[in-house]
C-alpha cells in the first residue's frame, strides 16, 4: 500500500500519527469539556489539552491519514491544514483562551508548536512540490477533468 508514497504522503503520515497520539494522550490527561478561563487543562509535549483540544486534533489530523492515501491530496492537505492550524497559533500568541472555548494557560508555548508544525506542513509540501516541478504538476489529478464526451 506504501509502496511508491511520495515524500508528501510520508510526511503527512507521520505528522497526523504524532498529531493523533499526542491528542489522545491529552485527552487522558484531561478529559474535561469545560470551558471559560478556568477550564483546566494539562500540558502534553508543550501543548494544553483538554477534551475540546483533543477533539480539534482528532479532526485536524484524522483526516490526513485518508488524505495521505495519494500525493497530490497529501500536498492539498499539508497546505489546507497547515493553515488551519497556525491560525489558532497566531490567536494563541495574543490570549490565554482560543477561539473562546479553548483555555491555553501556556499559550506561548501552544502557539508556538502551533506554527512550527504549520511550518513543517509547508515545508513538506514545498519540497514535493519542487520536486514535482511545480504546484500545477503537484496538484495535477485535482486541478484537471475530464471533458471528453464519447461519440
Amino acid at each position: 500500500m506504501t509502496r511508491g508514497w511520495t515524500f508528501a504522503q510520508w510526511g503527512l503520515l507521520v505528522i497526523s500519527v504524532l498529531h493523533l497520539i499526542q491528542a489522545v494522550f491529552g485527552y487522558l490527561a484531561e478529559p474535561s469539556f469545560a470551558t471559560g478561563p478556568d477550564a483546566p487543562t494539562e500540558q502534553v509535549l508543550g501543548m494544553d489539552f483538554n477534551g475540546w483540544h483533543a477533539v480539534a486534533g482528532v479532526a485536524l489530523f484524522g483526516p490526513g491519514l485518508v488524505f495521505a492515501l495519494r500525493s497530490s491530496w497529501a500536498v492539498a492537505y499539508l497546505i489546507v491544514a497547515a493553515i488551519g492550524g497556525a491560525l489558532p497559533g497566531v490567536w494563541a500568541l495574543f490570549s490565554h483562551q482560543v477561539a473562546w472555548v479553548l483555555t491555553f494557560p501556556n499559550n506561548i508555548t501552544d502557539a508556538i508548536v502551533h506554527l512550527v508544525t504549520a511550518a513543517v506542513m509547508l515545508a513538506i509540501a514545498g519540497i514535493q512540490i519542487r520536486r514535482d516541478g511545480g504546484l500545477r504538476q503537484s496538484l495535477g489529478d485535482l486541478m484537471t477533468s475530464d471533458r471528453t464526451v464519447a461519440r
